[in-house]
């Protein structure tokens, strides 16, 4: 008997025709795959408007104002269907929205630095 490089195959011969059977075991779950730190893809974003991208939002529907302790975004037009999308990544993001009539819009507050 002799095992694959990963050993998840075991291959016997047969004694009467000398054929290789490979023999697969598996009992419970496989083992998860740990990554090492250095090979993890890390997505960094410069800003707001770079996150909501990557999430499937239309930034051009938005206005953006980044302030000194908050993160405004405003909608440029009634949003109808799609506010429910771009809401829900603002939420993702830490945002809240605010309902203020014709000035409603989402405020992401910012971290302190320290």
């Amino acid at each position: 008997m002799e095992r694959d490089e990963e050993g998840r195959i075991t291959w016997i011969t047969c004694p009467e025709c000398g054929a290789r059977i490979g023999i697969i075991l598996s009992i419970g779950r496989p083992e998860p795959s740990i990554k090492p730190i250095g090979e993890e893809k890390v997505e960094r974003f410069t800003s707001i408007s770079e996150r909501l991208s990557s999430m499937g939002v239309d930034v051009s529907l938005l206005d953006i104002e980044d302030r000194e302790d908050v993160t405004v975004i405003t909608p440029k037009r009634f949003l109808g269907d799609l506010w429910g999308s771009v809401n829900e990544a603002v939420r993702s993001l830490g945002g809240a929205w605010v309902r203020e009539g014709k000035q409603s819009r989402w405020e992401i507050g910012k971290q302190p630095a320290y």
